[in-house]
């Protein structure tokens, strides 16, 4: 008999992965693009416009290799690249076709010829599993056209880029939203620094000078996990990437930012409550000058029209907690996100004055929806009402970046939305390098869909815990930090 039950238990386990992948294949299914959608994704590099136009341009004359066919040509178009703009600061996308080659985790000379092209964001192409779906098309030189590229864990980056004449005076950042695993970046091939995983940003300002041109080149090498936290913890270890790294690349968006010099916001959250009615505003800064009096000025818009402000109290750069000020005020919008209501989002525009009159810093806007989730004995309520919760897991951020950006999200969100799914985890169980691409565009997807979302965080069980300074430094609470940043401000996040 108990052999027999054995035998039940393994074919009960079989059956759950069966189902598990074959769900798994199933919404990828149910993911692909109509074809105008999906050729149109892939033809355009760039996101649309938002804000005013920069000078920041790409030189097409390196092209002279002929490796592009006939009619494609690697041009960035500022009139549709995606910017946002503020008084005092601006963000430019400079995602695209850039140009790629294969390299070593050896060597840190940037090459000077035999350069092909592939598109950025994108894991490199080769992988193939029930997830995953090849749909970035590389652009390989005769130089390295029969290399096998799955096999490869280090690969370069380049493009030309002009810094924008108005950003004077101001500091010039580069950020990569999502790498795996470790970016070393290099100026006019000069080396500017390192990114790893997951995120991180580069301080460009003493080596870029507003109105100049620079050659941009970055080689990513695919770190397994635990040589990245070696890494983070120790500039000198080594970077070898032996281990199993999924998916390779620059998995994110890569931007160029402009911020002020001085005191400055960094990171802007908000928290609202329906049972309490108000909304907290946490709010991060950095370079206060000591003895200054500051306050913040939170600005409330729907659709362009302001609908609400709000102004802290005074507080001075000692007065900060944990790098942040926090105030809450009385408030509650007449229009609450629901899975019924997913249009009802809001931006918020939050400024830092001095004195109480200057503006030292104005935020890019922030989305957010007014809403509030809880639990109540066993049952799950949303704005006040009982909500029962249909879900299954959800694959875009492993299949591909055709369909991990906004609009394949969005497509495959509405068609699980049409059978009666309210509820969706992302299906990666930890967050090891190369386990998904960058979550950005799904959970704005998410937002405007109405889809209620769990996103997984790091598994403590990927990390070492035996060393005495284990919590800071094994990576843990770096990239806990990093993955509750990315979904803090979503309305449809309503699970870690």
């Amino acid at each position: 008999m108990k052999m027999n039950n054995n035998k039940k238990k393994n074919k009960q386990q079989r059956s759950r992965r069966t189902f598990l992948k074959s769900i798994g294949v199933f919404l990828g299914g149910l993911s692909v693009l109509r074809p105008s959608s999906l050729f149109a994704a892939l033809r355009n590099p760039v996101r649309s416009q938002k804000g005013p136009a920069s000078s920041l341009i790409l030189n097409t004359d390196q092209q002279s290799d002929k490796v592009l066919p006939e009619g494609i040509k690697a041009i960035w178009d500022i009139s549709k690249a995606y910017h946002e703009t503020t008084p005092t600061r601006e963000r430019v996308c400079i995602n695209g076709l850039w140009q790629w080659q294969p390299g070593s985790p050896e060597s840190d000379q940037v090459p000077a010829t035999e350069w092909g092209y592939f598109k950025v964001p994108g894991n490199w192409p080769g992988l193939g599993n029930y997830m995953q779906r090849e749909n970035q098309r590389l652009y390989p030189h005769p130089a390295w056209k029969e290399k096998s590229i799955e096999k490869i864990s280090a690969a370069w980056y380049q493009r030309e880029i002009t810094i924008p004449e108005n950003w004077i005076n101001r500091r010039i950042i580069m950020t990569l939203d999502y790498v795996n695993s470790a970016a070393l970046v290099f100026i006019d091939g000069k080396k500017a620094g390192e990114v790893l995983f997951p995120s991180g940003e580069l301080d460009l300002t003493p080596i870029c000078t507003p109105g100049n041109k620079y050659t941009l080149s970055i080689k990513v090498t695919a770190l397994p996990l635990q040589d990245v936290v070696a890494v983070y913890s120790d500039s000198n270890a080594p970077r070898m990437g032996k281990g199993a790294v999924v998916r390779k690349g620059l998995c994110g968006d890569v931007y160029l930012f402009s911020t002020p010099l001085k005191a400055r916001l960094n990171n802007v959250k908000v928290v609202t409550s329906v049972r309490r009615e108000d909304i907290t505003f946490k709010v991060g800064m950095e370079d206060l000058s000591v003895g200054s009096n500051y306050n913040l000025n939170a600005v409330v818009t729907d659709k362009g029209n302001k609908i609400a402000e709000f102004k802290s109290n005074v507080f001075k750069a000692g007065d900060l907690k944990g790098g942040q000020i926090s105030f809450t005020e009385h408030w509650k919008p007449d229009k609450l996100w629901d899975i019924h209501t997913p249009e009802n989002m809001f931006d918020l525009t939050v400024s830092l004055l001095e004195n109480n009159k200057k503006v030292l810093d104005t935020s890019i806007p922030t989305r957010f929806g007014f809403r509030e989730f809880w639990i109540e004995g066993r049952d799950f309520y949303l704005n006040g009402t009982r909500i029962f919760l249909s879900t299954v897991p959800f694959d875009n951020a492993q299949t591909g970046a055709a369909l991990a950006n906004y609009e394949g999200s969005k497509e495959s969100m509405r068609r699980l939305k049409s059978f009666g799914i309210n509820f969706v985890y992302t299906h990666n169980y930890g967050c090891e390098p190369g386990t998904h691409l960058s979550f950005a565009e799904i959970l704005k997807a998410a937002d405007d869909v109405g889809m209620l979302i769990s996103l997984s965080q790091p598994h403590f069980s990927q990390y070492d815990w035996t060393a005495p300074d284990a919590d800071e430094k094994n990576g843990y609470a770096h990239h806990a930090r990093f993955y509750t940043q990315v979904a803090e401000n979503h309305p449809s996040v309503v699970f870690y």
